[in-house]
């Protein structure tokens, strides 16, 4: 196993995308060291894409361009401005906020961050904020997408441990507004500490106009998380329902979608959905040669001998997780581990769906970890701040996160209380 993860590393310190990387480093591993047919790397690549599970990711991918291409993120953005009063750093508040709406429908970070950060980071410096707490407050707000529902990264979970896609989601809630009022406490301190400037204050008339304005884009989220939470329909279906409404709203209600855009807005969907499955396909190639090499029962006594106690494995999990973000992109790492770590969690009588919280959580600040934090480049490119200047005004935010990753990782009725208590039903 040792040589197999050495030769996926030299793959990634030569420059090569990750799911290639875990691809070739397999392929290199089958041929070179043991004597199993090259063509089980074509087979564990083919049922690492063959889910159904995973339908679900090009629908709400979709919906999340549909967003942005149709005006919906802007819409949200100028209500949220006008129901911010003249709070000092109140335009943080917005950040945060429209990250939760946006969340509610894209699930993903990166298009989380792309899409608002390219409006707020130019707003907030405009305003007077410095270019590096802009950028940094962007990118970890869009931590939120993949935590609040509905969320890519629960759909990858959910593919290789078995877990409930819609109780995952249910879990998510409390977590992401966690997050959400945490990160609106920690700006309001720096406001408070570096005099971050008030927003101009608005009219009831403003906010009546925004609102209306904002309704239909409103309706989205309550939409497809309501057929979810109400057991209608399944998330793949949730997903479907969100490309449909937001044809609709950008083609019939705001007009500000076009036929001729559609054919930019697959495409781009599919380029981003391609890159999911290649690293879901060699990730699963990857983590089959892992599976090989390890023996689960060994890997439940390796951890029993450490400690006896679930809130000091989950520690030990994540503590893991974070160094492997600081290297390896987020959806690899869940399903590379996800396998080996499901006999260890039904030893210690750990929820899987916790867990799956929990994970979520500690891959998110992965996205903020340089090197290959995925986040720092991201924001950089659409707000012109070099990276380094965001690393330094992260680290109020990286505590943040820890320490909510924590309080989940050790409170499970913070996931699991929600769905006892109304998620019986949800597949």
């Amino acid at each position: 196993m040792i040589i197999l993860v050495t030769l996926m590393l030299v793959l990634l310190v030569m420059g090569i995308p990750i799911g290639y990387a875990l691809g070739l480093s397999s392929l290199f591993y089958v041929v070179l060291f043991t004597d199993i047919s090259p063509l089980i790397v074509a087979q564990q690549v083919c049922v690492g894409a063959d889910s159904l599970i995973l339908l679900a990711l090009p629908f709400f991918l979709l919906a999340g361009e549909l967003m942005n291409v149709s005006g919906i993120t802007d819409r949200l953005t100028r209500f949220s401005l006008s129901l911010i009063g003249p709070v000092r750093g109140g335009l943080s508040w917005v950040v945060i906020l429209v990250n939760m709406l946006v969340a509610m429908v894209s699930g993903a970070a990166i298009a989380s961050a792309a899409a608002v950060g390219s409006t707020m980071v130019p707003m907030m410096k405009k305003e007077g904020y410095p270019a590096g707490f802009a950028a940094a407050l962007n990118a970890s707000a869009a931590t939120i997408g993949p935590i609040i529902p509905p969320s890519v990264g629960f759909i990858i979970y959910a593919s290789v441990s078995g877990a409930s896609v819609g109780k995952l989601f249910l879990a998510g809630v409390v977590p992401g507004l966690l997050i959400g009022a945490g990160l609106i406490a920690v700006c309001q301190v720096i406001a408070l500490r570096k005099l971050h400037p008030k927003p101009a204050k608005h009219s009831w008339k403003e906010v009546t106009t925004s609102f209306k304005s904002a309704i239909p884009a409103l309706l989205m989220p309550l939409i497809v998380l309501g057929g979810i939470f109400g057991g209608l329909v399944t998330p793949t279906e949730a997903g479907a329902l969100a490309v449909g409404y937001g044809l609709v709203a950008g083609l019939l209600i705001y007009r500000t979608l076009s036929i001729r855009q559609l054919p930019g807005i697959l495409y781009t969907t599919a380029k981003r959905t391609a890159s999911i499955m290649i690293i879901i396909a060699g990730a699963s190639c990857f983590g089959f040669l892992v599976s090989r090499e390890l023996d689960s029962a060994a890997t439940v006594q390796m951890f029993q001998s450490i400690t006896d106690s679930p809130a000091l494995l989950l520690l030990i999990i994540v503590i893991v997780i974070l160094i492997l973000g600081t290297f390896m992109e987020g959806g690899s790492i869940m399903i590379i581990l996800t396998p080996h770590l499901m006999p260890v969690l039904a030893a210690y009588a750990i929820d899987p769906v916790h867990f799956g919280v929990v994970f979520q959580g500690a891959i998110m600040i992965g996205l903020l970890t340089p090197p290959l934090g995925m986040l720092l480049f991201v924001l950089s490119g659409v707000s012109d701040v070099p990276v380094k200047s965001i690393v330094r005004n992260l680290w109020p935010f990286y505590l943040l996160l820890t320490a909510i990753v924590l309080l989940i990782a050790f409170v499970p009725s913070l996931t699991i209380g929600p769905v006892e208590l109304i998620g019986g039903a949800l597949k």
